[in-house]
């Protein structure tokens, strides 16, 4: 599992996200493709891969890790709650109308039972958490490795140093090979901790929010695993189940009520 990444928007129109979503990409310069036919589509260095949910109670979760700059464009269609938890560290961002909003404008969208205070309150909920794990050396470290290193999940970039320090076994361009050990790393992001500080105050906002119960399920890896294996099989009815399969259909049985939303860019976009 990789770092959670879920926008939520308050609409009953799947169809017209999806649409909002692959118009503002165009214009950002990304090109539609798609993982999940029989041929394998084109490989793009940079990529944006989402899934869109069908509405419930209201609204509509698009699962995944959005490029930032969709969310003005599509704060003009509803407002967009971004919200998103990459090992400890999360938060969560709203757009409205094309512009950056304070998080508190969220009291429109308020649950039965919560109040303005409540929400104040979950939003300015402490998200330092203790210690787990003791500190990385990073002074330690080359300084292109260095630069690698931040970010990254603290129990592999240990790893990473040690291998860098000669406490495991050196290869031949062992430092390279770190190095883009690293980049992986950092592309991946880290399992989202739930029960860090801020794990826990986004479960806190979420509760005075009319979203519905749920809502960090299913995970973008999740999805995107039981949606290839459903797609495989819509394709071709007779096609043999691989080991994980099962389990996958299993985890997310609706997942081709799902919409995927995939595009590519040669570079930069």
């Amino acid at each position: 599992m990789t770092a959670w990444h879920s926008l939520f928007i308050p609409s009953t129109d799947q169809p017209a996200v999806v649409q909002a979503l692959q118009d503002a990409l165009v214009e950002l310069g990304y090109r539609p493709f798609n993982p999940f036919g029989l041929v394998p589509g084109k490989a793009y260095p940079r990529a944006v891969r989402l899934f869109v949910s069908p509405p419930r109670a209201g609204w509509v979760r698009v699962i995944g890790q959005p490029d930032e700059r969709l969310l003005p464009r599509l704060s003009q269609l509803a407002p967009c709650l971004l919200v998103w938890l990459d090992g400890a560290e999360g938060d969560v961002q709203l757009y409205t109308d094309g512009q950056p909003a304070d998080p508190e404008a969220l009291v429109e969208f308020l649950r039965p039972g919560r109040t303005e205070d409540d929400l104040k309150n979950a939003l300015g909920r402490p998200t330092v958490s203790a210690a787990t794990t003791e500190p990385l050396p990073l002074d330690a470290l080359p300084d292109d490795v260095k630069a690698l290193a931040r970010g990254v999940d603290m129990k592999h970039a240990r790893r990473l140093f040690a291998r860098l320090s000669g406490t495991t076994a050196r290869r031949s361009g062992a430092s390279e090979d770190v190095a883009r050990q690293a980049q992986a790393l950092i592309a991946a992001g880290s399992p989202p901790d739930w029960q860090s500080g801020s794990g826990r105050r986004l479960i806190e906002v979420l509760a005075c929010l009319s979203i519905p119960d749920g809502w960090q399920r299913p995970d973008f890896t999740t999805l995107r695993d039981a949606y290839q294996v459903r797609a495989r099989l819509q394709q071709r009815p007779n096609a043999s189940l691989y080991p994980g399969d099962a389990e996958a259909l299993e985890a997310v049985p609706d997942a081709l009520d799902y919409t995927p939303v995939y595009a590519g860019a040669e570079a930069q976009a």
